[in-house]
């Protein structure tokens, strides 16, 4: 799926940084909780700290493709399907 982004907010990666490199660097850390997760989970604070570190895995993974831009301080609560109307 592709979501083309006209808004000066989009930006790349830093120019001189490569893609692959950028993502590379997060693979030691998905390494670690694939390792982690195959030696089971034994709590649900183990649970809690393996989905943290995920959701910072994610986060690491994503931001190269969207840049420095922020997230909107305050979303839509609502956008129609037609992305015409929006409620807060």
């Amino acid at each position: 799926m592709r979501h083309d982004r006209s808004g000066t907010d989009a930006r790349p990666a830093q120019p001189n940084s490569n893609l692959a490199d950028q993502l590379e660097r997060i693979t030691p850390r998905f390494d670690e909780l694939t390792q982690r997760a195959r030696l089971g989970i034994d709590s649900t604070d183990d649970y809690n700290e393996l989905e943290e570190l995920a959701q910072g895995i994610a986060r690491d993974v994503v931001a190269p493709f969207r840049g420095t831009a922020g997230r909107a301080a305050r979303p839509p609560l609502y956008l129609s399907a037609d992305g015409t109307k929006a409620g807060w």
